[in-house]
């Protein structure tokens, strides 16, 4: 590892560092998980976590609870980022290397900036604020396991002790100042055929294809772009067991989402009503599963922590930029729990690609944010105002 740039007391560069040498792909946390167990509680600070989210062992952790309590008035606020990444190879482990000003990942794992900067930034961040008894309302972490895997940490959390008025999670590409403001409802549509098994090169007719009905059912859905404010996909199909053989079975996994309610059911529709009709074409049996990933939020009028985000960019000099987004994360989530919450850009970019990277700049600035914004939070009038209806369908 090149470190021939960093300097000797830079102590949140060398603690992601540290983390990003830590594999931890979702499911698989626990190392990452231990260490920042260690280190929040040598703060002095008292760490919970949360059982693991299922019995089927998908996650070999919990979730992280951590409470500061307040020293003065003001509004406490929730942090969160989120402690897995993506998977990388078998044979890829992380090897972050420091060149100049960047930081990247010196192998074919992923760099893991999404989200260990993240996590990085709040742990130094809240190291300044307990070590320097720096004033302050009230601070929660939330770090969660899970993320990457379908927000199953988030959804599995519970916000019920919380005395947090508003979170803020940083897990978002693009320069440190970007606020999501607005994420669509994402629906998967999960489909299974059912055909009859035959042999192909001596009694076809005999057979059904799946396959058929599914390669039928896909040809005949939107797909894409549907407008500005909704996509749609198939990710997944499989199915067939040889080559010789009609296959008897096969599945397609589908997504739409929307920043409209009545559009993202109206895709949906479409999408269940090609796969009903190929199936009936084909004269194959189907099974369909719907399920509602996560729900979307609007911040596009403002609210309590859009207010505060910007009041602290502010702080620092920066400007504020706010995004609309076609991807969902942990906030939808916090969201629909009732915590009004939004996404905050990082400095990450090339994220779930071997590529990706991080400046030693934006890890400053993600600390300096968290530093601004809590002391904002301490502010007279900082929790004046509508905390943001986020619960409310965006109607576009």
């Amino acid at each position: 590892m090149r470190q021939d740039s960093l300097p000797v007391a830079d102590s949140l560069v060398t603690l992601f560092l540290e983390l990003a040498r830590i594999p931890s792909p979702s499911g698989h946390e626990r190392a990452v998980v231990d260490f920042l167990i260690t280190r929040l509680r040598g703060m002095g600070l008292d760490v919970v976590e949360d059982e693991a989210l299922y019995p089927d062992s998908r996650s070999s952790a919990g979730n992280l609870y951590c409470r500061l309590e307040a020293n003065t008035a003001g509004v406490p606020i929730m942090l969160s980022a989120h402690t897995d990444t993506v998977p990388s190879g078998e044979e890829d482990l992380p090897e972050p290397v420091l060149e100049g000003d960047m930081i990247r990942s010196g192998s074919h794992a992923v760099l893991g900036a999404d989200d260990k900067a993240a996590l990085a930034a709040i742990v130094e961040a809240m190291a300044a604020i307990v070590h320097g008894n720096l004033p302050q309302a009230g601070i929660e972490l939330l770090l969660t396991v899970g993320e990457e895997g379908g927000l199953r940490g988030a959804k599995a959390s519970s916000l019920e002790d919380m005395v947090a008025e508003c979170g803020f999670c940083l897990d978002c590409t693009g320069p440190v100042g970007g606020v999501i403001v607005r994420s669509p409802w994402q629906k998967t549509v999960n489909a299974s055929f059912f055909g009859v098994s035959a042999h192909s090169g001596v009694v076809p007719e005999e057979g059904r294809s799946a396959v058929a009905a599914a390669a039928k059912a896909v040809a005949g859905m939107k797909l894409g772009r549907i407008d500005e404010e909704t996509t749609a996909n198939v990710g997944i199909i499989k199915g067939g067991e040889a080559v010789n053989v009609v296959p008897g079975h096969c599945i397609i996994q589908c997504e739409a989402r929307s920043h409209d309610t009545g559009k993202l059911e109206t895709q949906v529709s479409q999408m269940i009503a090609e796969i009903n009709q190929a199936a009936a074409e084909e004269e194959v049996d189907i099974e369909i599963t719907v399920v509602d990933e996560f729900q979307g939020f609007d911040f596009s009028a403002g609210g309590l922590p859009i207010e505060l985000a910007e009041r602290a960019f502010s702080r620092m000099g920066l400007e504020t930029t706010r995004t609309v987004t076609g991807g969902g994360s942990d906030v939808n989530v916090f969201n629909l729990k009732g915590l009004p919450c939004v996404n905050l850009a990082t400095g990450m970019e090339k994220v779930h690609t071997s590529d990706e990277y991080i400046s030693v700049k934006s890890l400053h600035e993600m600390q300096d944010f968290i530093l601004a914004l809590v002391t904002e939070a301490c502010e007279p009038g900082a929790g004046a105002g509508d905390p943001g209806n986020s619960d409310e369908p965006a109607d576009g």
